[in-house]
């Protein structure tokens, strides 16, 4: 059982950390506290020329990460791939039955277990804007695993992976960093909405009560927000962000 002064350590020290080592170094620590051998912390990206702006961090036996490039596991690996299904942590055992098993991903698994992956529990990590990510702990078996582990390890995985990204917006050269949101009003929003759904601006006008000079209008100071973003590319960069959702494209 992990207790509230491990607890609040844990946790505390990933607010603390200044750098790459100081957050492997923590996040090692945690991982074992929680009764796992292994952790990779990171994007899903191509890990054979990743972005310069990607997160990366592990423990993974260096055998096995060379292994995993050579084979270019990342590309079809089936955790990343559960990671996408859900908002919550879950077991490897609870693979098979959120995705569509491959005999390619059975290799993967099958491979990993050679290198002490056996079974483990990944946390995934979305934030709009940013690439897919997500916090991985693995192990042999889950004998040592800690009582309340688990719901633990969530923590443990988000408070980790923001410490990483505040590690490397710190880092990154003005140009590179991540754009502020453009602020919208609830018009605006309304307008950016339709014009995910196909609408024109006679017909946006129409829907929003309001005459098509000044559907036009909103339009543009969207477009003008987005720095003169042509419609297609404003779709895909306001979903990107989280500026809308693809339940205010499809919803009713």
């Amino acid at each position: 059982m992990i207790d509230t002064g491990n607890f609040k350590t844990m946790i505390g020290g990933f607010l603390a950390v200044v750098d790459e080592i100081d957050l492997l170094e923590h996040l090692d620590r945690c991982t074992f506290g929680l009764g796992f051998d292994q952790f990779a912390m990171g994007h899903h990206v191509d890990l054979t020329g990743p972005p310069q702006d990607a997160i990366r961090l592990t423990n993974y036996d260096p055998a096995w990460i060379e292994q995993s490039l050579g084979e270019r596991y990342f590309v079809q690996d089936p955790i990343h791939l559960a990671s996408t299904r859900t908002a919550m942590g879950f077991l490897w055992s609870d693979v098979p039955a959120m995705i569509g098993m491959t005999s390619r991903h059975e290799r993967i698994l099958k491979a990993a277990q050679a290198y002490g992956l056996c079974v483990g529990y990944t946390v995934p990590v979305h934030v709009p804007g940013e690439y897919r990510g997500s916090c991985s702990f693995g192990a042999r078996s889950l004998e040592k695993l800690a009582a309340n582990a688990l719901p633990i390890a969530n923590l443990v995985g988000a408070y980790a992976f923001e410490a990483a990204r505040r590690i490397m917006r710190a880092k990154m050269p003005g140009p590179l960093r991540a754009p502020a949101l453009p602020e919208l009003t609830d018009r605006q929003r309304d307008a950016l909405v339709l014009i995910a759904r196909g609408k024109g601006d006679p017909e946006i006008g129409a829907l929003l009560g309001i005459s098509p000079a000044t559907a036009h209008e909103h339009v543009e100071n969207v477009r003008r927000a987005y720095g003169n973003a042509q419609r297609p590319l404003l779709i895909a960069r306001a979903l990107f962000d989280g500026q809308i959702s693809y339940t205010d494209v499809f919803g009713r």
